[in-house]
């Protein structure tokens, strides 16, 4: 009787396709994911961190809040832009830490299709 080859192969981490591990092997650069660390990192720095985009959204919020629902004032005018100044440069914040995630997301896609077919 004639038993066909395996279809994944039992690594330190799990069962994976025995054919996208092979051919990983020839074309994946591991190193890159540690440019996506550098890449995310630099992109947080730009944009000021994932706790300044929490407050600009609470701020932003706040502002909504005054302007849209007659709440009473909770962040004071001097401090900030426009509520539509405010929006857009979360919105470019936003924008940028997205084109990073997405790049970081199609270096992980070979890794991720090491799932194995059983």
């Amino acid at each position: 009787m004639h038993t066909p080859p395996a279809s994944f192969r039992v690594t330190p981490y799990g069962e994976v396709d025995a054919k996208a591990l092979d051919s990983l092997h020839a074309s994946y650069d591991t190193s890159q994911l540690l440019n996506l660390v550098d890449r995310l990192d630099a992109c947080l720095a730009e944009i000021g961190g994932i706790s300044r985009i929490r407050d600009d959204f609470l701020h932003l919020h706040a502002m909504a809040m005054t302007i849209l629902e007659s709440s009473p004032l909770a962040v004071a005018t001097t401090d900030v832009d426009s509520i539509w100044e405010q929006a857009i440069a979360l919105q470019g914040d936003i924008c940028a830490l997205c084109s990073c995630l997405q790049t970081g997301s199609k270096h992980l896609a070979p890794l991720a299709a090491l799932a194995p077919d059983y």
